[in-house]
């Protein structure tokens, strides 16, 4: 009896012990201390070419004398998990496949989507020359992350200091790339859908996962420019403050901003018309009031408080949810009562759920141009920013509004409007004479960096310089480059404990 007591109390693992901080750090500084390490992360569809990006991001991080580890979440984690033996050897559509199918059955058996960026967190800290030593200049690059749920595990680790790279790449380029591995065009293009958004829980859903990201680069068909937007993002993440945003970087940000304001039930989206390097007019999605324009909170009576009857929210209902519903329901009672359950099921998979038109609420684009339009400001010749990709019916509002391109951030897997309008809509380049709207991915700083990195006194981060005490012109070096918002010295290594804990008790089945 006492034997097997000690057996269980040898099994027990002790909980990972306070981590100390090395002489050499200021107990004093614990949140401005010199924590050095950078971890970006990588999202891009399939078939992007990644590594080319990884040694551009080594060539720069060597410049601010960083020595780079990268983790491939294909290479180094699945096969980890899953045992290299079940990973074909050769590159190709049956390695790119079962590498899919891997990641979804690690993530169903664990019951969490997130597992493949845990196991990278610990795989960093098992990389970590001296882990109780004083920190040093490591930047790890994690390749490629697939789902929401990974992401916002990364940030929650990393905090702050956790930079989440984007690579757009057209789709006959990826395709391209995929069949020089040893792929067939339609293995390839099965693959790539696949990849952007799989039906399963525990799929992947890089769609979702790419508006996620810090920084958003176009692996087009120059490289120069790639490696330039590379090591623009990277100088401004180590505190280059000299960098000031695009106009383009401006308009979206400000798009965001605007979405900020919508009390739709569903999704938050902003949108904003410019011409001439002039914001014209912004837009939100939101319910439309008496008067012209959309809802907005105001004191009534000694607080701040939205109409009765204004918003949706007020109303307790989002009525396109609500007439969908209704429409299903009619066409169901048409059938036999024992098929009900099943034509049910089959309209509730269908694309009525698709449907948009039953809504109270404004779109965004829409509200930009009529923005403009009350204020008698024409926006002909204009470009529209958008948080996401316009819906069909906004689409025909933009055409005939004479906008000459669409530059959006999140995708819109539901919008008909390349199909309903490929005469007047394209995401190809417009050439010459032709009268066409284009569509763009916006390629930039995105919104969610912007504060700490373009301001000067509002940023969590760094403080940084423009002029000595002379008035001449801070001389920003690489040598001395220091990341603007660094991770606390302390905290990410707790928690790659933890990570690494979790990994132990997931592959021996031990109870936490």
């Amino acid at each position: 009896m006492a034997d097997r007591r000690n057996r269980g109390k040898a099994r027990r693992r002790p909980a990972p012990g306070p981590l100390r901080l090395h002489p050499s750090d200021n107990p004093y500084e614990v949140h401005t201390a010199q924590a050095l390490e950078v971890v970006i992360g990588l999202v891009g569809p399939l078939g992007s070419d990644n590594a080319k990006v990884v040694r551009m991001m080594e060539e720069r991080l060597n410049d601010y004398g960083y020595r780079s580890q990268v983790i491939k979440i294909s290479e180094v984690i699945i096969p980890g998990l899953a045992g290299p033996e079940n990973v074909p050897v050769n590159a190709g559509y049956k390695r790119s496949k079962k590498l899919i199918e891997l990641g979804n059955q690690i993530r169903k058996e664990s019951r969490n989507n997130a597992v493949l960026a845990i196991a990278a967190a610990a795989e960093i800290a098992r990389l970590r020359p001296n882990p109780r030593g004083p920190v040093q200049k490591v930047a790890y690059i994690i390749s490629s992350l697939k789902l929401p749920d990974e992401v916002a595990e990364l940030r929650k680790i990393y905090g702050r200091g956790f930079y989440l790279f984007g690579v757009h790449s057209d789709r006959e380029r990826r395709i391209d790339h995929l069949i020089g591995l040893g792929m067939e065009k339609s293995q390839a293009c099965e693959l790539i859908d696949r990849d952007e958004d799989e039906p399963k829980g525990y799929g992947q859903h890089t769609r979702d996962t790419f508006p996620l990201s810090d920084f958003f680069l176009a692996d087009e068909h120059n490289d120069d420019k790639l490696r330039y937007a590379v090591n623009r993002c990277l100088d401004l993440a180590f505190g280059n403050p000299l960098i000031t945003p695009t106009f383009n970087e401006f308009a979206m940000f400000m798009a965001f901003a605007a979405s900020l304001r919508s009390a739709d039930l569903s999704r938050q989206v902003g949108a904003v018309v410019a011409k001439g390097n002039e914001i014209l007019s912004t837009g939100a999605n939101d319910c439309p009031c008496a008067g012209g324009g959309l809802y907005w909170p105001a004191f009534i009576g000694d607080r701040v408080d939205d109409l009765p009857r204004g918003r949706d929210y007020k109303r307790g209902c989002d009525s396109n949810a609500v007439e969908k519903a209704k429409l299903i329901k009619e066409i169901v009672q048409e059938f036999p009562l024992d098929q009900q359950a099943w034509a049910e099921r089959i309209l509730k998979a269908s694309g009525i759920n698709d449907i948009t038109e039953y809504g109270r609420v404004v779109h965004a684009e829409i509200e930009a141009l009529l923005a403009c339009a009350r204020g008698n400001v024409s926006c002909h010749g204009g470009t529209l920013y958008c948080t996401t990709f316009p819906c069909h019916n906004c689409a025909k509002h933009i055409i005939a509004a004479g906008i000459e391109q669409v530059v959006y951030v999140e995708p819109y897997p539901k919008s008909k409007a390349l199909e309903f309008h490929d005469d007047s809509v394209t995401t190809e380049k417009v050439e010459g004479g032709e009268k066409k709207v284009r569509f763009k991915p916006f390629i930039g700083v995105g919104p969610r960096q912007f504060f700490d990195l373009f301001s000067l006194s509002l940023s969590s981060g760094r403080p940084v310089k423009r002029k000595t005490p002379t008035g001449e012109v801070f001389k920003w070096t690489e040598k001395d480059a220091v990341p603007r918002v660094p991770m606390l010295p302390v905290a990410h290594r707790q928690f790659e404990e933890r990570a690494r804990l979790y990994l132990r008790i997931l592959k021996g089945g031990e109870k936490a």
